[in-house]
């Protein structure tokens, strides 16, 4: 079994044991004790034994280890790679020069322009780009995974603030990066300690429901786990057969993406069973669905189709002992290493695997510039790392995606050029339109033009066209090659468009140096290529004061009682026209105080007043925009 929850030896006043841990490290002790002794801050020393133990665990090398050990201190300022060179080697040194260029890689120091809040999605697409970009040795990147584990484990004692920016980093970034790598050791403290930080309410109430009838539920176990084993006994398969703690924040996260209770969740009890061989794993199977039901539903051959990090394992629930729902996941030794240590378990620092190793380190690397195109935010409400689709072309081709992609993300997936190409989509030989949400099993056929020409209305991210960071990225990249003055002039024209429909003046000039533009020209640039959202700007300008009430834009003051604002709507009048145009405000939150409408006979043009009860002119504009999108509406603006 592979474990890397050994506690660091301390001694009895709880100080970290160095000379207890030096002499478990056989012939990596050497240079590690010169870098022990190279710092000699106490609180930095700590850290830094924490994070070299933990990669101790992940069987990293020694060169490896050392970086990790020093990095706390020479981030502090504390040590330079120079001296770590001079005395502990060129390797680590090199690592650690490695680590200190990643660590300026902070998601909150990346922009101090006031939009830095409302394009925190791009900037930490930034930071993605930049960990690519910086890392040339894959072991950077587990070193650096390894000590937010051990900064998310030290910030139990730190300003709430402190805890929430720490956390909210590591959910958003560094836990996705673990998965891709398939480092479960490290995946899963980052997300439940981040979870511990950023939902505090929701993981007491998990972990009270844990604990709620622990005995009575490890005592079940235990029962499914002794019945197994004589199963598997009579049966001629040597197995080790284990009961699986289960992780609070996936936990969770199935409850909210199910909408179920904790009652609900399957695989609350869980039992691996660990073999030898792939054909035993399918024995093994064949016993667990002869002792008990199987539910068809919950069963996953990992093995036969592995996840996109390489993992492998057969998951089945069966309905155990006492009735009760039990998870049990099949696989060989082999492949539960696979599973605690990722690409860990396949890396070999040592001599005579120079070539091996480089051409490791580029299919990573390439795996990495992949991963960034289809990550998603894991605080939206399906929450944690994007789960995948499986759509096909026409001829059988099979392409994965993040799930939410549309037709305009698959063009992109297939070709760029389609991409820029696209026109219109088929999906199972139906014409949809260019936002629609792909699903699993569908037939994707993309429409494309004679010329190459993307909408920029794809960037508008309310509108739904674009789910993919790759997608937006080759757009955004088509649009930069084009004339200046094209952007320009179409960033001026979607930005006044828009201030028109809200009935705001702005000062354009005011207004860029607001968002952290040098000129208007930049900032309008900016716009019509995609890269700053109208929608973001709206929150910087200050509605046109009305007689008694003026709308507030900062999201972080306290908000007046909801204003009631008009909206005039003109269309092509059609049945069941007024009923779409008020659900677009329902499906919003939006209350409508009052609705008027007037049109003549059906196809003529015809005007709908409403008057709704908004926050501030952000939603205003949002509840604008997604009107416009009603199909037969020609034209929204503030009354």
């Amino acid at each position: 079994m592979v474990k890397i929850r050994d506690d660091l030896p301390r001694s009895a006043d709880g100080c970290p044991d160095v000379e207890a841990w030096l002499s478990e490290l056989g012939e990596g002790r050497r240079p590690l004790a010169v870098a022990v002794g190279l710092i000699e801050d106490a609180a930095l020393l700590g850290h830094g034994l924490d994070v070299a133990h933990l990669l101790q665990q992940l069987e990293m090398d020694t060169d490896a280890v050392a970086a990790g050990l020093l990095y706390e201190a020479a981030h502090a300022g504390a040590l330079s790679p120079a001296a770590v060179a001079e005395r502990v080697g060129d390797g680590a040194a090199g690592l650690l020069e490695a680590l200190l260029r990643v660590g300026r890689a902070d998601a909150y120091e990346l922009s101090d322009a006031p939009l830095l809040d409302n394009r925190y999605g791009s900037q930490v697409d930034n930071v993605r780009h930049l960990l690519a970009s910086l890392i040339d040795d894959p072991r950077v990147a587990v070193i650096k995974l390894t000590e937010r584990v051990v900064a998310l484990r030290a910030a139990k004692s730190a300003p709430r603030e402190t805890q929430q920016r720490v956390a909210d980093e590591a959910l958003r970034v560094f836990a996705p990066l673990a998965g891709r790598l398939g480092i479960g050791q490290l995946k899963w403290p980052l997300e439940d300690l981040a979870f511990r930080y950023l939902h505090p309410e929701d993981y007491r109430k998990v972990a009270a429901s844990l604990d709620a009838r622990r005995e009575e539920r490890e005592e079940q176990v235990r029962q499914a786990v002794a019945e197994l084993c004589a199963r598997l006994d009579k049966a001629g398969i040597e197995a080790q057969v284990v009961g699986r703690a289960k992780h609070l924040y996936s936990i969770w996260r199935k409850m909210r993406r199910k909408g179920i209770d904790f009652s609900e969740v399957y695989d609350v009890q869980a039992v691996r069973v660990v073999v030898q061989r792939v054909p035993e794993c399918y024995a093994t199977l064949g016993v667990v669905h002869t002792a008990w039901p199987h539910i068809p539903p919950e069963f996953d051959d990992y093995i036969a189709n592995p996840k996109d990090n390489g993992y492998r394992s057969i998951h089945t629930a069966v309905v155990g002992p006492a009735g009760k729902v039990l998870e049990v996941q099949i696989r060989t030794a082999e492949m539960h290493k696979e599973s605690e240590l990722g690409v860990c378990a396949h890396w070999d620092y040592k001599d005579g695997e120079a070539e091996s190793l480089r051409s490791r380190k580029m299919q990573w690397l390439a795996q990495l510039l992949e991963w960034h195109d289809d990550a998603q935010h894991p605080l939206d409400e399906a929450g944690g790392e994007a789960d995948r689709i499986y759509v096909a072309t026409p001829q059988g081709h099979v392409i994965d995606m993040a799930q939410g992609a549309t037709p305009v993300d698959f063009a992109y997936r297939v070709h760029t050029e389609v991409g820029h190409r696209c026109i219109g989509a088929r999906v199972d030989g139906v014409a949809v339109p260019l936002n629609t949400m792909l699903l699993t099993g569908q037939t994707v056929e993309v429409l494309t033009g004679a010329a190459e020409a993307p909408r920029r209305e794809w960037l508008n991210r309310d509108a739904g066209f674009v789910k993919t960071a790759r997608a937006r990225s080759k757009i955004q990249a088509w649009l930069r090659e084009q004339l200046a003055e094209s952007n320009v002039r179409a960033g001026e024209g979607l930005l006044l468009d828009t201030f028109r429909r809200l009935d705001i003046a702005a000062d354009l000039d005011a207004l860029a140096k607001e968002a952290g533009y040098a000129t208007r020209e930049e900032l309008l640039a900016a716009v019509g290529m995609g890269e700053c959202h109208v929608i973001d700007l709206v929150r910087l300008v200050g509605a046109r004061p009305r007689e008694s009430e003026q709308l507030s834009l900062l999201p972080a003051q306290a908000k007046p009682a909801c204003p009631v604002q008009g909206i005039r709507v003109l269309c092509h009048n059609r049945p069941g026209l007024l009923r779409d145009v008020s659900s677009v405000a329902a499906a919003m939150g939006i209350d409508v105080a009052s609705v008027a409408a007037h049109a003549v006979e059906p196809g003529d043009e015809a005007t709908i007043s409403l008057e709704v009860r908004v926050q501030d002119v952000l939603q205003l504009a949002l509840v604008i925009d997604r009107i416009r999108r009603v199909p037969s509406v020609q034209d929204v603006r503030r009354a």
